[in-house]
């Protein structure tokens, strides 16, 4: 009851300061980090004749990404550039240590916002974009694979404005791509694996106008 209290407290401090927010218009940049939980891969593979289909199950990761955009009012328009890593850790439920398959993706994402204004600090978003998906594998340095696709995410955010210029963001965010083709020749063996690409990520940045 008492940590119900000191936050409803806090949360009342919040809304009592004075009205603070980034410029109304004009150019804004922006870098995000977080925890990238990449959901199970449905793989489905041709080797030699024979077929089968596996599912591939990841650590949780690492998300980076930066930012360029245009703000109008409550719209925002950017650019974004995100890389994304994540290993994978069972196949199939069955652990593969001590083998080890890092998978990886370089995303090109052109996104839109929609800002709800408060009249307060705190700014809820939505968000939609869609681009492009580099993906990579890599097991052991032995089989490499990697394929371009096309990528989208969706997410919800909330910003908190720390002056005129600049505010923290806090955000979920799903990315997700195309299924991506693998093809490889390994010891005189030719195959194709055809993978899904999808995570839910957690990420804080700061935003500032120029």
């Amino acid at each position: 009851m008492k940590k119900s209290i000191q936050g409803l407290l806090f949360f009342c401090f919040l809304l009592a300061l004075p009205v603070v927010s980034i410029a109304a218009s004009g150019l804004y940049g922006s870098v995000n980090a977080g925890v990238s939980m990449a959901t199970d891969s449905d793989v489905s593979w041709v080797e030699d004749g024979d077929s089968g289909t596996e599912t591939w199950e990841y650590d949780t990761g690492y998300i980076i990404g930066g930012a360029v955009g245009y703000m109008i009012e409550n719209y925002r328009v950017e650019g974004e550039v995100i890389y994304q890593e994540n290993d994978v850790d069972s196949v199939d439920g069955v652990s593969i240590s001590p083998i080890s398959i890092d998978t990886n993706a370089l995303s090109f994402l052109v996104n839109g916002y929609l800002d709800f204004d408060t009249g307060g600090i705190l700014t809820p978003y939505i968000t939609a974009g869609i681009g492009a998906s580099r993906v990579e594998s890599d097991m052991m340095g032995l089989l490499e694979f990697d394929d371009t696709v096309f990528g989208y995410q969706l997410g919800v955010g909330v910003g908190f404005a720390m002056s005129e210029t600049m505010r923290l963001d806090f955000r979920y965010r799903y990315l997700g791509a195309a299924e991506a083709e693998f093809n490889y020749n390994f010891e005189g063996s030719t195959g194709r694996s055809v993978v899904d690409i999808a995570s839910h990520n957690i990420t804080a940045g700061l935003t500032m106008a120029f």
